[in-house]
């Protein structure tokens, strides 16, 4: 193949990517991307191509063709469909890679996909801020491409990690970590609005500016998930009030009123009198929850 690395877009992420790569000696990269000659954003696409060392291409036929690893960095949206695109073009010993921010039924639909003999694919999820860590932002890695991937990938001072999962795993830890990333955004907003309408955002943030201070949201987890299933009951009760205060202010609550939701549910499988005085851990308390949630699902 006359080059290592074929990137389908060429966008920001792709661009520090291969710039980081170019930094480290990789010159064997190559970039298709449909804009390249559009008016307003083809000229951008070009600069970046040409200071990071990347060749732009006339075609995705000949990016994969001529590609070892053909990776896919155009959107979430349109990432099923540049897969049906790309991988007839492949052929033995080529290894189709998708780094989209895209959820896991996507990944197991694009691996599912009719493929040409000893063609491999990779679900890759990317776990930081690409311009920031640039190639050696963290990645995880799941299907039957994790390794030649990783092989390739970890030569150029990279941070990339094999997980056990088939494809589909890599991009479900991607989600649910977002599920805290950016939920708990949406959380602070939802106390420091009505907060600071109140006149009180600085005593509130004093209060809980220190939660994680000493400890990590694991260990936080591990001592206190559990009293959230014994005193569900009671704090449905009161994230009710709180969303019906956040509301009474003219501010959304929506995240109070989800919260006091969930707690109902789990409040209605009874575990203080299940738990009583035992203190499970994280995992114990998810255990429990996924159990039931099953039981719930099949009844």
């Amino acid at each position: 193949m006359e080059y290592l690395i074929g990137f389908i877009g060429y966008g920001e992420a792709a661009y520090n990517i291969s710039s980081g790569l170019k930094g480290e000696g990789l010159d064997r990269m190559a970039a298709y991307d449909a804009m390249e000659n559009d008016p307003e954003r083809g000229p951008r696409i070009r600069e970046r191509a040409a200071e990071a060392g990347v060749r732009l291409v006339s075609s995705m036929e000949e990016l994969c063709r001529n590609s070892d690893f053909i990776i896919s960095l155009t959107s979430p949206a349109v990432c099923v469909k540049v897969a049906e695109q790309a991988l007839p073009f492949l052929k033995e010993g080529q290894v189709f890679c998708d780094l989209n921010s895209a959820d896991p039924v996507d990944m197991k639909t694009i691996d599912a996909m009719p493929r040409p003999a000893g063609v491999k694919f990779v679900d890759v999820a990317v776990l930081g801020s690409v311009p920031k860590g640039r190639h050696r932002t963290k990645m995880y890695l799941s299907g039957d491409g994790s390794q030649a991937f990783y092989d390739m990938y970890s030569r150029w001072n990279t941070v990339v990690k094999i997980l056990d999962a088939p494809a589909g795993g890599a991009s479900a830890i991607k989600m649910f970590k977002s599920v805290f990333s950016k939920g708990i955004m949406q959380l602070l907003l939802e106390m420091y609005v009505p907060a600071a309408a109140c006149g009180v955002l600085d005593q509130v943030v004093e209060l809980t500016k220190d939660t994680f201070k000493e400890r990590s949201v694991e260990a936080f987890a591990e001592e206190n998930l559990y009293r959230t299933l014994v005193h569900a009951k009671r704090r449905s009760a009161e994230m009710d009030a709180v969303a019906r205060t956040v509301e009474a202010l003219g501010y959304d609550a929506s995240v109070s009123r989800a919260t006091a939701k969930k707690l109902k549910i789990l409040a209605e499988q009874g575990y203080m009198d299940r738990i009583g005085d035992a203190k499970p851990g994280l995992r114990e308390s998810v255990a429990m929850v996924v159990k039931d949630t099953r039981k719930t699902e099949e009844g």
